[in-house]
């Protein structure tokens, strides 16, 4: 049986100080064979430039403006829908990837599974660096993803039926697209993965951790570098309210998880005061702000928080 046609989608936003290390990984991926996609944000450097000088066999779609990842990944997802392909293999451009990762991702899928791989950290590639595992919708947080934690025995076993996983990069077959519909662009970036991944399942989809496929990652890299920016800090306060909103039903469930969330607020306001991270602090409650206020999609800029 022939492989099934494989799309390679990245989402570009001003990647320039890291996607020639990318690209130049993916020139020692031959096999399975691939399309490479490139969906540009509206990005203002010469990332674009740096893509079309390297990768002249690649589409690319330009945006006008940055549209986020969630708004980017669809685009990605309606060129793979009509042009009929198989499975669409998300990547972010702050990541590199090792020769062997899309064969070792491809041959642990089906036409029912969604296989993610073991990201390590590119910094310090004795971590992991990724949230597949479980997600506690009560208090809206992600369990058992060894994020942070020392790669070894526990992150080198195949895992199935995850609840969740990160779209850093994600191998998902198109026909999950046609059941379960586009992600949310509410969203604008973080959490639409998680939201996304639950309609998935119910759809019949699981999720596998691959670790046989090993990728780096640089973490947050168009979001200004390192776990947590105060960019990234005020699309997850926000985006985290709106997704257990979203996908809770009860409202006993969703009084709970707003006393947790308010305490650990509180709790976290005191830990960046006495830190004195003012823009860190600033960026959390613009975050609840604006959720309270229905200010969804784009908000704010890298340089704007």
């Amino acid at each position: 049986m022939p492989d099934p046609s494989i799309t390679i989608a990245v989402i570009n936003y001003n990647s320039a100080a890291f996607i020639d290390d990318l690209l130049a990984s993916l020139r020692a991926v031959t096999d399975p064979p691939y399309r490479l996609l490139v969906v540009d944000s509206g990005s203002t450097d010469d990332s674009l430039a740096r893509i079309e000088a390297a990768r002249p066999d690649a589409t690319i779609i330009r945006c006008d403006d940055n549209v986020g990842f969630a708004a980017g990944a669809n685009i990605a997802v309606r060129d793979v829908l009509d042009h009929g392909g198989d499975h669409i293999l998300f990547l972010n451009p702050d990541t590199t990837v090792t020769p062997t990762f899309l064969r070792a991702m491809l041959d642990a899928a089906d036409e029912k599974t969604i296989v993610v791989p073991k990201i390590l950290y590119k910094d310090d590639p004795r971590l992991i660096s990724t949230h597949a595992g479980g997600f506690d919708w009560r208090l809206g947080l992600f369990r058992d993803t060894y994020h942070g934690r020392p790669d070894g025995p526990a992150t080198s076993v195949r895992r199935d039926d995850l609840e969740t996983a990160s779209f850093a990069c994600a191998l998902v077959p198109a026909q999950a697209f046609r059941d379960a519909g586009l992600l949310d662009e509410r969203f604008f970036m973080y959490y639409e993965e998680t939201d996304w991944l639950r309609r998935a399942r119910a759809h019949g989809y699981r999720i596998r951790y691959e670790p046989a496929a090993v990728i780096y990652h640089r973490e947050s890299g168009s979001s200004g570098g390192g776990w947590m920016t105060p960019f990234k800090l005020y699309y997850a306060t926000r985006n985290r309210l709106y997704l257990v909103r979203k996908n809770t039903t009860s409202r006993r469930a969703y009084a709970y998880f707003t006393a947790y969330f308010w305490l650990t607020r509180i709790a976290a306001t005191v830990r960046l005061a006495a830190r004195r991270d003012w823009r860190s602090l600033r960026g959390m409650w613009r975050g609840v702000r604006d959720y309270y206020q229905g200010r969804m999609s784009r908000t704010y800029q890298v340089s704007d928080v």
